[in-house]
């Protein structure tokens, strides 16, 4: 809403968002919130070679890699690769267990944005699924 100032008062500047993250959302996002819902933002940073084990999300998850390049192993083997300005829609639920990795070189760095249930943690530890965990 826009009120006067005060007379005599000198114009400020407009705020100036920090930007963490610019990408292309390439796939469907269905997003139906219900009321009391856990909103979070975080930033990641995972060093080459390094990896988040497999975990699952109660909630939708919506997330940009701000640098470096981020590869998930999906739940059935196949794996996605998302470069800087990328997007991903997390899976919801243990039947959307993954894992994300940085085989690169230089630190990945994503920011996500969670939605999830009241009370529930930003993800949920899993085993490997079967036909991933014996190749």
């Amino acid at each position: 809403m826009n009120r006067p100032s005060p007379v005599g008062a000198r114009p400020t500047a407009e705020p100036v968002p920090a930007l963490l993250a610019d990408g292309l959302l390439t796939e469907r996002l269905a997003l139906a919130v219900p009321e009391n819902t856990r909103v979070v933002v975080a930033e990641y940073e995972i060093p080459p070679g390094h990896s988040l084990p497999w975990h699952y999300h109660e909630g939708r998850v919506v997330a940009v890699v701000t640098a470096g390049v981020l590869t998930r192993t999906l739940a059935d083997g196949s794996e996605c690769v998302t470069p800087t300005g990328g997007c991903i829609v997390e899976p919801v639920g243990p039947q959307g267990v993954h894992m994300a990795e940085n085989r690169e070189p230089e630190p990945l760095h994503l920011c996500a944005l969670f939605f999830l249930p009241r009370g529930s943690e930003l993800s949920t530890r899993a085993e490997p699924p079967v036909r991933v965990a014996y190749r």
